[in-house]
């Protein structure tokens, strides 16, 4: 084997050691539970799901189709995101190759490959792994049509698999479309027409789009809100470096200042040094300043530890270009690829040692009462995590959501949105006192449901059992 096949070969292997790593070990979270709720919807519901409550219906088929193989729906998912990363880290440095060189593409590459914002779109049962997988083919592609003149079906697949794994995926196809725009006519007039092809081919989906209900996307809103000006400011720039303040919105470690300093300082001077060529630069810019430019307009487009799932790569070919300037600049870069596998070692390590979640903690008190099984009332986004975090315990835990509406969008819950109808606490407690099981009850804090099932919880004989900063549980008195 020559070293035109060892080289890939090692860069693959390289970039999924630390993300399989990472599926075994994350904790999963209330978003992969969504997307195993969704796998095991029936074809017809889940597409009516998803109009509430995510975006395009890819990751979730192809989870169906590998549960259907035998696999469990949540290694399934992530198995699947380990795919997706790996291959993402491969094609960019592919397109790094093509345009800015050899050396600075296995910067990239060395880079990408532990970058925990990387690691992290590789190793959850989400959509970004996809996302990430096609922004990086697309530009690998527009690379190829630009030295070589072929690559228009890539890019038109491409393009299709970013729209058809994420609701921002057009922007994908937007940033393609810029970089296609520098080529020359002949070509360009090819490129444009795959992109045309792409984006076409999620038309069928964008009605079920447009009908999803704007209260699904209001965390991002809140979230975007709650960034100081000068953080929404630096919002495209702020999380690129392989250490950076990423805990504020993801379940990353803290860094110490000085080496998140050090970290940004090193691919400033690499930034400043490069010398890119335009399609790179277009790839990176349009979808980081479009999205922050939306997002600073009131869109909500922006989610920092997400969005840069559409610009990472490319923006760090930007940095990793600079290193074709100047000898000393391989002290930079090689400082950023230490970095960067020093944080994927440091999420690793925080995330084999992190605390049970919330719902394993609830899920564990209610198992052990009532071992023999029971129904429990799950208030607000609880009903989700719950019934994930009770499955272990047996088929014989019924989670009932309160209100009901959370069952129709169990993604997310806005308690402005989502309320009780008139009447149906008094539902409930008819339907619980009519039932022979043991019951549980377990309240959200900082919504108003306490002051509807607590009282709930009361009449029904129930005692606080335990107190978590985000939920309380009710049940009844030991014997």
């Amino acid at each position: 084997m020559g070293r035109a096949h060892r080289l890939p070969l090692a860069i693959a292997f390289v970039a999924a050691l630390p993300r399989a790593v990472a599926a075994l070990v994350r904790p999963p979270w209330h978003d992969e539970y969504f997307t195993v709720w969704a796998a095991r919807l029936p074809l017809a519901d889940l597409l009516d799901a998803l109009h509430r409550d995510s975006g395009p219906p890819l990751p979730y088929l192809l989870v169906k189709w590998l549960a259907a193989l035998g696999l469990a729906p949540l290694p399934a998912a992530r198995l699947l995101a380990l795919a997706a990363g790996t291959a993402a880290v491969l094609l960019a440095w592919r397109a790094a190759r093509l345009a800015v060189g050899e050396r600075p593409a296995l910067v990239l590459a060395g880079v990408l490959a532990f970058h925990p914002l990387a690691v992290t779109f590789g190793s959850e049962g989400r959509a970004y792994g996809l996302l990430f997988l096609g922004v990086a083919w697309a530009w690998e592609r527009c690379e190829a049509i630009r030295e070589q003149g072929r690559g228009v079906v890539g890019l038109a697949l491409a393009v299709a698999l970013a729209c058809w794994s994420h609701g921002l995926g057009a922007v994908v196809g937007l940033a393609a479309a810029s970089a296609a725009a520098t080529l020359p006519p002949r070509l360009r007039r090819r490129a444009l027409g795959a992109v045309a092809v792409g984006l076409a081919s999620s038309l069928p989906w964008l009605p079920v789009a447009l009908r999803q209900p704007a209260a699904a996307t209001t965390w991002m809103l809140d979230a975007w809100r709650t960034l100081t000006l000068p953080e929404r400011l630096a919002a495209p720039l702020r999380l690129l470096p392989p250490l950076a303040p990423f805990h504020r919105t993801l379940d990353l470690p803290a860094f110490p200042v000085p080496t998140m300093v050090l970290a940004a300082a090193a691919c400033l001077v690499l930034l400043l040094a490069a010398r890119p060529p335009a399609t790179v630069l277009l790839v990176a810019a349009v979808p980081a300043g479009g999205l922050a430019i939306l997002a600073h307009l009131g869109a909500p487009t922006y989610y920092p530890g997400r969005a840069e799932a559409l610009f990472l790569a490319p923006a760090l070919a930007l940095v990793a270009a600079g290193v074709a300037r100047g000898r000393w600049r391989w002290a930079a870069a090689a400082f950023l690829v230490a970095a960067a596998a020093l944080a994927s070692t440091s999420a690793l390590h925080a995330w084999r040692h992190t605390p049970p979640a919330h719902e394993e903690v609830l899920a564990a008190a209610v198992a052990a009462r009532y071992g023999q099984g029971a129904t429990v009332v799950a208030s607000g986004h609880w009903w989700l995590d719950l019934a994930s975090a009770l499955e272990k315990y047996g088929p014989n835990f019924t989670v009932l959501p309160y209100p009901a509406c959370v069952a129709t969008h169990p993604g997310w819950y806005d308690p402005a949105h989502c309320r009780p109808t008139s009447g149906e606490a008094e539902a409930l407690y008819r339907r619980l006192i009519s039932g022979d099981g043991a019951v549980a009850v377990i309240v959200a804090a900082g919504t108003p449901l306490p002051r509807e099932l607590s009282p709930l919880a009361a009449r029904l004989g129930l005692s606080e059992a335990l107190r978590l900063p985000a939920a309380t549980l009710w049940l009844a008195p030991p014997p």
